[in-house]
């Protein structure tokens, strides 16, 4: 069961972070200082330390969120998988002339000096996904594999990434990882006329899981009938500002492609573009999802096994 496991209080704490508060800050008072969603608990280094270390039991993965739809994932052979990690403010600065603030109200995580990853994933070249500043600052020495589709490598190569330690991906294509791990991209519906080629992620590992994420995707009613079905977890964007999915959007196509487990993202980064992970958590039960909803915390790692989400039987 999932209270004999070693990272229980984690999970404890994950159903308690629905109390965070995401809209403490006015987006259109740009002299008040911002008020930080959650505490710097960890510096950097200890951070991507306690990462790196983390013993993840055989049959399981672990998942850390960052913020926005950044996410590391950790399996059982060791590896370390990053997704559009966005590790600075610098869209503060880039749309500094727009009405709203768009800074952040999480602390930066980890700093790009700092990430020791096997591969870094991005889903598309919007700034919140594939940061220039995120990708100029990482040690290059650190990363294995920067992956991505077409305006992704434009940003990666732009910002001091050696061609050699790029890989691009289209949708359905998948790279495959020494350790067993399917590298996929899935579709995903592109939100406005600067990035035509939106992606998802699935990650499958050689233990059987199977990890999707959405990336930034507008809503079409056929949209499910081109992503995977029956993944083990669906980390999704619930936020509906910019064209993005809705909670509810999210919700109809979280019923559609059955997930075991419901991850929302996508709605606590920056101050102009919250969302609320409990109208997902509602909206999954209005339309009749049989997923379980699971909203994650800062800092702690979440543990997936299997066995801890069995499947309800289809309809």
């Amino acid at each position: 069961m999932e209270s004999d496991h070693p990272t229980a209080v984690g999970a404890a704490r994950a159903e308690s972070a629905t109390r965070y508060n995401f809209t403490r800050n006015d987006p259109f008072d740009r002299n008040a200082p911002i008020e930080m969603v959650v505490e710097q608990l960890l510096t950097s280094r200890e951070f991507m330390s306690t990462i790196r270390t983390f013993p993840v039991l055989p049959g399981t993965i672990a998942t850390w969120f960052l913020g926005q739809n950044g996410f590391i994932i950790k399996n059982d052979a060791g590896c370390v998988f990053g997704i559009d990690l966005y590790l600075t403010n610098s869209c503060a600065t880039i749309f500094a002339d727009e009405p709203f603030r768009l800074d952040r109200q999480l602390p930066v995580f980890i700093q790009p000096e700092d990430l020791d990853l096997d591969v870094f994933i991005t889903t598309h070249s919007h700034t919140d996904h594939a940061d220039p500043e995120t990708i100029r600052r990482t040690d290059k020495a650190r990363i294995g594999r920067f992956v991505g589709p077409w305006n992704s490598i434009a940003v990666y190569t732009e910002n001091g990434v050696p061609a050699d330690r790029i890989s691009l991906i289209h949708p359905g294509e998948t790279i495959d990882w020494p350790d067993g791990t399917k590298i996929g991209a899935t579709f995903a519906l592109p939100t406005d006329d600067t990035d035509l080629n939106h992606t998802g992620v699935l990650l499958e590992f050689a233990n059987g899981i199977r990890f999707l994420n959405s990336g930034d995707t507008a809503y079409a009613p056929r949209l499910h009938a081109l992503l995977p079905s029956d993944v083990d977890i669906c980390t999704i964007c619930i936020n509906g500002g910019f064209h993005n999915l809705s909670a509810v959007d999210a919700a109809e196509i979280v019923k559609e492609i059955r997930p075991r487990v419901a991850v929302p993202c996508h709605y606590d980064m920056m101050v102009n573009n919250v969302g609320d992970p409990g109208m997902f958590r509602a909206a999954l039960a209005l339309v009749g999802s049989d997923a379980t909803f699971r909203q994650l915390s800062y800092y702690e790692p979440w543990v997936y096994d299997r066995a801890d989400y069995p499947r309800a039987a289809a309809a």
